[in-house]
């Protein structure tokens, strides 16, 4: 195998209490809303509490298939302090055609900012491919005209044989646990393999998206 060989597929591995999610196609936004919503009822939510957490995952599910991704995780637990809603999403991204991205993002600072929103910057360590960029912060994210307060954390690693990058981003609004967050995300993103037999998650994104892969 040599340094310019595409691979076909990845493996990444989350908690057992997650649950992958289909991006293919609309169908896949209403079974995530739908499972969500039937969890938020049984742990003692009223419906419109239950159907706007619902909302916040169909958004995300939308988000993601209409960015280009591959692959999309997330879970819903209710504990005794509230709800957790967190998700990753995995994108093949086609960077801009100059300059090098991880040196891009490590010259990236934004200090925290009067509404308390903040960006570092930095590298980070995966064991089975090596020096990845990474941007963790709290920003507000906006899907489909809705705002929102989150803990986010963007590891933008290099494909090799190609000029695209992966990208794996975690994403919650559960920003008062955004310490522990961070440490999950990072520990899930680390699990990041690639597979080069095709026996894996396809590095290809859904028909619907308009992200593709190629060099």
């Amino acid at each position: 195998m040599t340094e310019a060989t595409v691979p076909t597929g990845f493996e990444l591995r989350t908690p057992e209490d997650w649950v992958d999610f289909s991006v293919d196609d609309e169908a896949s936004e209403n079974r995530v809303a739908n499972e969500v919503w039937t969890r938020a009822v049984e742990a003692g939510f009223t419906e419109q509490q239950a159907g706007q957490y619902a909302e916040q995952l169909r958004r995300s599910v939308r988000l993601a298939r209409n960015a280009g991704a591959v692959h999309a995780a997330g879970t819903f637990q209710v504990y005794e302090d509230g709800p957790l809603t967190a998700t990753v999403l995995v994108s093949v991204v086609n960077p801009p055609a100059t300059g090098d991205i991880l040196g891009a993002l490590t010259a990236v600072v934004q200090p925290v900012r009067a509404d308390g929103t903040w960006r570092r910057v930095s590298t980070a360590q995966i064991p089975a491919i090596g020096t990845v960029g990474r941007v963790h912060g709290i920003q507000n994210v906006t899907q489909d005209g809705a705002t929102m307060r989150c803990a986010v954390m963007h590891t933008v690693v290099p494909l090799p044989g190609t000029a695209n990058v992966l990208v794996v981003t975690g994403s919650s609004p559960n920003i008062a646990e955004a310490k522990e967050l961070f440490e999950l995300f990072a520990t899930i993103t680390a699990t990041l393999a690639f597979s080069y037999e095709g026996e894996a998650a396809a590095l290809t994104p859904p028909a619907a998206s308009v992200g593709e892969v190629g060099s």
